[in-house]
């Protein structure tokens, strides 16, 4: 039944309008419609982020286990949101600070790890960032010693305003981290490439395995070099016999791309993650419970055609990893051989 509406015009004419139902809903669609996007409309910064005094309560645990475990032989401290290093909140010498959340801040406070040189442990990134208060994890060099330390991004925005009999709001904020594996790294080869065609190009492959990690270890590779040095090698990649397709080890996979092109005063290739100082651009490798003695398996594979029968290229792979100080490991070797 069509909607009858009374149009009173100018006070002395009536006039009457039929309205279709069809049209009813359309008018009533289009009214959700508009009321839909006023209320997503980006009105700019939220009125009601939390400001006020705020107690945060550190709570450091292992990966593996979710045991208590401190980072040691490291200072830590709470910054405001200006990120200035020294607009500070306080300092975590006993795991609680309690200080002022500004409305400069924005809800947003940051946590300053700065490693020691006796540290043995990593922050875990990926795990921490699971704290429904971390927003990112990353490095900067606050202090100007030339080293960057761990900034934690903190947003307490969210917290519900202080009610009567309210001083403070309080919160906990979880670090994850992992034993520092930094040493006693082996690699074990399992297979080398051989019967390589004197005829026509193929791909080979040669395999292996990383040891000498404990469960719950994490390690940091700083770069990667394929290094033909062995007196062994009676031809070199550079004479096109042997080209590079890829490098795979754990869940990381570098091409001839990452590589770049070959270093030939150095017969070597090379990749490197971060300033080669710094640890927050390393690839992480972590030893999960249970992940057996393949965890770390690596495989290295060329497009191969070698000139005559007995030639032979020893590639040896070379890891370097981060320190928590800031120096790199010395490097551990993985020898294999592609041969014809």
């Amino acid at each position: 039944m069509p909607l009858i509406l009374t149009i009173h015009q100018n006070k002395r004419r009536v006039k009457k309008v039929k309205i279709g139902l069809g049209a009813l809903a359309i008018l009533a669609i289009v009214c959700l419609v508009v009321v839909f996007m006023w209320g997503n409309l980006d009105t700019g910064p939220k009125l009601s982020v939390y400001s006020g005094r705020l107690k945060v309560n550190l709570v450091q645990v292992k990966r593996i286990d979710g045991s208590a475990y401190r980072i040691a032989d490291a200072q830590m401290r709470i910054i405001h949101g200006d990120m200035d290093y020294n607009s500070k909140v306080g300092d975590l010498s006993s795991a609680t600070v309690t200080g002022e959340m500004t409305q400069a801040d924005s809800g947003t406070w940051f946590l300053i790890i700065d490693y020691g040189t006796n540290n043995t442990c990593w922050l875990d990134h990926s795990e921490t960032v699971k704290d429904p208060y971390v927003q990112r994890v990353f490095g900067s060099d606050g202090d100007r010693d030339g080293f960057n330390e761990e900034y934690v991004e903190l947003y307490f925005g969210d917290l519900s305003p202080l009610k009567a009999g309210e001083d403070k709001k309080e919160v906990e904020v979880k670090l994850v981290s992992a034993p520092a594996r930094t040493s006693s790294i082996t690699y074990t080869s399992l297979t080398n490439a051989s019967s390589i065609g004197t005829t026509s190009y193929s791909y080979y492959t040669s395999t292996g395995y990383m040891a000498g990690f404990t469960e719950g270890d994490l390690g940091k590779i700083a770069k990667v070099e394929l290094v033909f040095d062995e007196t062994g090698n009676t031809t070199y990649p550079d004479s096109g016999y042997w080209m590079l397709t890829h490098l795979k080890i754990g869940p990381y996979t570098w091409g001839t791309a990452t590589f770049g092109t070959y270093d030939l005063a150095n017969t070597r290739y090379k990749v490197e993650f971060g300033d080669q100082i710094n640890s927050q651009g390393g690839k992480d490798v972590y030893y999960a419970k249970n992940a057996g003695d393949l965890w770390a398996s690596y495989e290295l594979k060329a497009y191969c055609n070698y000139p005559s029968a007995s030639k032979v290229i020893v590639a040896k792979v070379k890891f370097y990893f981060y320190k928590p100080d800031g120096t790199l490991t010395s490097a551990f070797t993985a020898p294999t051989q592609f041969a014809s």
